[in-house]
């Protein structure tokens, strides 16, 4: 054990044993001399809440932290592993044996400056619970000079982890019950590129269709054999003596955590949502070549939370609306702002109207927060599932649950970083350092964690079977386990055992006396393995007992289907399209039928739902590369001006659409000026993406948004004073706790260069606003005049008519 290792653990132990409390008139940081990235020149950063009224944040052992938890009817918590067999949680992932391996992220802002993240000592350990008490009793120290690892996935011989920059492969050792690392490996250099720390790829999670997808990413991972077939548009990156790794690009999706329903649909969050799901399976929308369009995450319910303790340490307290002042909740967050690492429950611990819930982490707000998800016709909404309540709730300010995860034993896991210090130093107020300080939470962040276990008081828990050694046929039943953790793992050892022909012994599984969700994962585990076959698929699909979901995912993993099936096939689908959600799965696999009469079906889908949600994208998508032969097919064009719309684009990003052409000499003159200011000291990109189409649960998209084009007064309002959301743009409301600065006080950016931005963001990515004129400097200052009064951001209600 490395000094500093042992260091940490005899301060844990001691910390066990105490608690204590300070006040401000303890601080001793000195705050004068500090420069906060995070401050905004025209932000007044005003005390909310008194001082005297906020309570004291001390740090508590795990008997009385068990006790500041609050949990809905029927639930209860215990803990799973503390200090010192456990520091700074931030992702985990549970191995064959049930055991446990973590990333701790020791060194994030272990102070107010977070002067020493650049540290290579981060861990990666594994926890296990050797006499099966339910307490980690054992620690194993794997890696232990890492820059802040972030991901931890499982893989066939070793484990996927990630730094700050990189994506890497170790293999796992295993001799006489110790464990050490074998080979270790760079797989993707530019993994986790670029950003700070709160920005960067995480999660590595592994999908129902046989690849890793991450969070703030937009790329995916497949391992394969070494001598299969790469899918079309990846590319091999990696080899090793177990397999090759294939990359390829995919929708970029949520900030922290990534989580997986039944069906393969994905969930992530932003930090002012608190789950956002994808109504279509990943990448449904790219299969044509030609075709670019930008996948929606729909939130899943209201944003509103309920709180134990009031919250004034938030970055922006400050603001009107993010501190509740009515007596009853005085100074509790009013909605999510640090939405972390989601979980849908899959596990067969809670009782069954909680299975499938979407559970969200609140680490600002010291929660858990949940909501069912409901599904009609290419809509994602959700409810509370516990209305003006929470799963759980906490009065210590120092628990920060950062991951949720259903756990062997079908309980839910939580990951709680017990740290004072939440917001990075990028994005630091002077406000929120205050409050850090105040209530010494600058100080023991690099020497606590805590796991803790949520489950059903009345039900006891199951005894975690030990999967290790299993043969891939020994592995079968637990495809269809009652727990999602057992059917996603016998999955995934399954296909990366390739052994052939395993499939004849696991087809058996499809029938009706199983479980519709254990079919559907038998159906993507002989996806994974190319081992599918039309008659099969046919004997379940035709049975008038078999769910909707179950068929839709036949049709999903059709994609497989031997070339000489595909005819057959689409026969077969022609009665069923008048279902839409039949018809718009149909839609995207017919990108991979080779069939006659695939352009009739695809014409037959529109017909029956052409203006219903995904189908005009979803057809084009399952074009493929055949745009041509279908308006042969058509005679020409299908009689929809959305629809050609689409057709005639093909081959053009939006991104790449520009009305600069257009403008007038200025405007063109402009145009340019403001391109380079987006790019660069405008500092739009960071959140609304270069290509403007908006970062989910950060800034929302400039495409066709009405808070651009319709109105210019208050587009220049909002370039001067800022704006703060939630902000609805079309049908889809962006849900954000980052406050957009005004450049109204700065003096670096004048208004000619503010008449640049806005003409640049007016006549890009698609939009056409300014056509033969441009937006000018003396309009910006004229503006500028009129709100010269304003000193807080704009709310989307200021600037309604």
């Amino acid at each position: 054990m490395n000094n500093f290792l042992l260091s940490r653990q005899l301060t844990a132990v001691f910390l066990l044993a105490t608690a204590f409390t300070a006040t401000a008139d303890d601080a001793q940081t000195d705050l004068s001399e500090m420069t906060f990235k995070g401050d905004y020149d025209d932000h007044q950063m005003r005390d909310v809440i008194p001082f005297e009224a906020i309570p004291q944040a001390p740090v508590l052992n795990v008997e009385q932290a068990l006790n500041t938890f609050e949990l809905a009817k029927g639930f209860k918590i215990e803990n799973v592993a503390a200090e010192p067999f456990l520091f700074n949680p931030v992702a985990l992932a549970f191995d064959q044996k049930g055991r446990i391996w973590v990333c701790e992220m020791t060194r994030y802002m272990e102070n107010l400056t977070g002067s020493t993240e650049d540290k290579a000592d981060g861990t990666i350990a594994i926890l296990e619970d050797t006499d099966n008490d339910g307490k980690i009793d054992k620690r194993s120290v794997f890696l232990n000079d890492i820059v802040l690892p972030r991901t931890i996935s499982l893989v066939k011989g070793g484990i996927f982890y990630a730094d700050q920059q990189q994506l890497y492969f170790t293999e796992i050792i295993e001799e006489n019950g110790e464990i050490k690392p074998g080979i270790r490996e760079i797989v993707d250099p530019t993994y986790a590129e670029g950003g700070n720390v709160e920005h960067k790829a995480n999660t590595m999670l592994y999908a129902m269709d046989n690849w890793y997808y991450n969070a703030k990413s937009d790329r995916k991972y497949q391992v394969l054999p070494h001598d299969a077939p790469l899918e079309t548009g990846s590319a091999e990156i990696y080899r090793n003596q177990y397999w090759k790794l294939a990359r390829a690009s995919t929708d970029y999706r949520g900030q922290w955590g990534l989580t997986i329903d039944d069906s393969g649909y994905l969930y992530h969050n932003g930090n002012s949502s608190p789950v956002q799901g994808e109504y279509l399976l990943p990448g449904e929308l790219k299969h044509n070549p030609g075709f670019w369009p930008k996948v929606d995450a729909i939130s899943i319910g209201p944003s509103a939370i309920y709180p134990a303790r009031m919250n004034p340490g938030v970055n922006r307290g400050y603001l009107d609306g993010f501190l509740h002042t009515d007596q009853q909740n005085y100074g509790k967050l009013v909605n999510f702002t640090a939405a972390s690492g989601s979980v849908i429950y899959r596990g067969d611990n809670f009782p069954a109207n909680y299975y499938g819930l979407a559970i969200t982490p609140e680490p600002a707000a010291n929660l858990i927060s949940a909501r069912f998800i409901k599904k009609a016709d290419g809509i994602l909404s959700g409810e509370p599932a516990f209305p003006g309540h929470e799963l759980l709730t906490s009065t210590d300010e120092r628990f920060r649950p950062v991951n949720l995860y259903t756990a062997p034993d079908g309980s839910l896991y939580l990951a709680d970083m017990y740290h004072g210090i939440l917001q990075h130093k990028e994005f630091l107020t002077s406000y929120l350092a205050k409050q850090i300080v105040a209530r010494d939470l600058d100080k023991n962040n690099n020497n606590m964690g805590r796991i803790y276990r949520v489950s059903w008081k009345n039900k006891k828990l199951e005894h975690t079977v030990n999967l290790a050694g299993l043969s891939a046929e020994q592995l079968i039943p637990y495809l269809t386990h009652a727990n999602g953790w057992y059917r996603d793992t016998a999955r995934r050892l399954i296909i990366q055992a390739n052994q052939p022909n395993i499939g004849v012994k696991i087809k058996p599984l499809i029938q009706l006396n199983q479980s519709a969700t254990g079919v559907i994962n038998v159906l993507w585990t002989l996806y994974g393995l190319n081992q599918l076959d039309l008659t099969s698929l046919q004997q379940i699909f035709n049975n008038p007992n078999t769910t909707q979901n179950v068929r839709k995912t036949i049709i999903a993993v059709a994609k497989k289907l031997p070339a000489e099936q595909h005819n057959s096939f689409v026969a077969m689908l022609m009665p069923e399209i008048k279902n839409y959600e039949l018809a718009l799965q149909a839609a995207t696999t017919s990108a991979f039928l080779n069939s006659a009469n695939v352009l009739d079906l695809l014409k037959r889908i529109l017909d029956e739902h052409l203006n219903k949600p995904y189908i005009r994208s979803a057809v084009v998508s399952g074009l493929a590369d055949r745009a041509p032969k279908f308006l042969a097919h058509l005679n020409g064009a299908y009689p929809d001006d959305e629809f050609m719309y689409l057709i005639n684009n093909l081959g053009k990003k939006p991104a790449d659409r520009t009305n600069r052409a257009q403008l007038s000499e200025s405007g063109k003159a402009l145009y340019d000026l403001g391109k380079t200011l987006f790019n660069g000291k405008g500092g739009c990109t960071g959140c609304h993406g270069a290509d403007g189409s908006g970062l989910s649960g950060i800034g929302p998209t400039f495409w066709n948004s009405e808070w651009v084009l319709d109105s210019k007064p208050r587009l220049a309002k909002i370039l001067l004073h800022g704006m703060q959301g939630p902000i609805t743009i079309g049908w889809q409301t962006w849900e954000t706790s980052v406050v957009m600065p005004g450049y109204a006080q700065r003096q670096d950016i004048s208004d000619q260069e503010l008449a640049a931005i806005a003409t640049y963001i007016r006549n890009s990515w698609g939009n056409a606003a300014d056509t033969k004129s441009h937006i000018t400097a003396d309009f910006i200052q004229q503006i500028r005049i009129q709100t010269k009064q304003r000193s807080l951001p704009y709310k989307m209600e200021d600037l309604i008519d």
